[in-house]
């Protein structure tokens, strides 16, 4: 009964609707979702990096325990709960193959999300992604069924990475092992020529970070954003150099372009072995949160806004097996931030 009256209340919406792309986050077609997101939407939190909205967060487990999206997460990360209060979090597992996070905060009482299965899920079923407030994010449709990825897709790349502007080379020492990222070239007028660096200068350090060739120097550039200033230590003709360096944005091509239309596109949004395709309209700030179907089952969380009509579920039945392993240490981070004892809640705007 439910689905069917959603669905006749959605015809009714997009008959009315201006254009089909907009449909996802059109009000009068997000009004009628709104009892089937209620519960999901006590499940979700916002995100801020550095005191700024960076991404949503779903709630695991009552006693503080949030997935969000890990390549999103730099600086002070704080939490802000339904009620508006916000908690300083601390990361407690970052898992590369799936780009989930566990972020704990000292809060007990919190309402934790139920997964549900996604495999028998079949396309064309609406979906509906949940928010902090009492409305969807957006409503949508299943494109694809829940599936393995496979090509290009399971190579996990950061198109939204900062951008040097040089044409790196492997620099070895006398024994053949790596030494540094060697500039062949740079782009006039690139961040690396704006910040005095030149050709053949080799890049042996980046905010402390050790570089020794040019896979750790992708993989450094691929934490960070365009407009990031970092510190890189290179070597010329032998003497040391320090350079501050303010990193800028990769050219896009035509085919990023056409596909950021609508929205912004996630950083990360390939290399995950099996998702839920759907065509909700989702920016990449409000990926982390839950989404369900129209009984409110959560079937996932938003892991990457993909495509102009693309956003990818990270299916509950990958998230659900890496709960324990997360909660017990296995994918520690490299450095946790320590929480300040029972942390004072803030109200927003107050």
């Amino acid at each position: 009964m439910i689905a069917r009256l959603l669905t006749t209340a959605v015809v009714l919406a997009a008959a009315c609707s201006p254009a089909l792309a907009q449909l996802g986050k059109d009000a009068k077609l997000l009004a009628p979702f709104k009892p089937v997101v209620a519960k999901a939407n006590e499940s979700t939190v916002r995100i801020k990096c550095d005191d700024k909205d960076t991404v949503l967060g779903t709630v695991v487990d009552e006693s503080g325990y949030i997935l969000t999206k890990a390549s999103e997460l730099k600086g002070a990360v704080w939490v802000r709960l339904p009620d508006g209060s916000e908690y300083e979090a601390t990361t407690v597992a970052a898992h590369n193959a799936t780009d989930l996070a566990l972020l704990k905060v000292d809060v007990k009482g919190l309402k934790a999300v139920t997964f549900a299965d996604t495999v028998a899920v079949p396309a064309g079923n609406w979906v509906a992604a949940a928010g902090p407030t009492s409305d969807p994010v957006s409503v949508g449709i299943v494109s694809v069924m829940t599936r393995n990825l496979t090509g290009r897709d399971t190579v996990i790349t950061n198109p939204n990475r900062g951008y040097l502007g040089i044409y790196p080379a492997d620099e070895k020492d006398g024994e053949g092992a790596l030494v540094g990222a060697k500039i062949a070239e740079l782009s006039p007028g690139g961040a690396a020529d704006k910040a005095g660096l030149k050709s053949d200068d080799i890049i042996i350090e980046m905010n402390g970070k050790k570089i020794v060739g040019q896979t750790s120097l992708r993989d450094f550039l691929d934490t960070l954003r365009g407009g990031d200033t970092i510190n890189v230590k290179a070597k010329r003709k032998g003497e040391l150099k320090d350079f501050k360096v303010t990193l800028g944005s990769a050219p896009k091509d035509r085919g990023d372009v056409q596909n950021s239309m609508g929205s912004n596109l996630s950083g990360r949004r390939t290399g995950f072995e099996k998702v839920l395709q759907t065509d909700l309209v989702v920016d990449a700030k409000d990926c982390g949160g839950p989404v369900v179907d129209l009984e409110g089952n959560v079937l996932g969380i938003n892991i990457a806004r993909a495509g102009r009509v693309e956003t990818w579920v990270l299916p509950s039945e990958v998230i659900r097996p890496l709960l324990p392993q997360f909660k017990a240490g296995k994918f520690a981070p490299v450095s946790t931030p320590v929480l300040p004892t029972a942390p004072a809640p803030r109200k927003s705007g107050k």
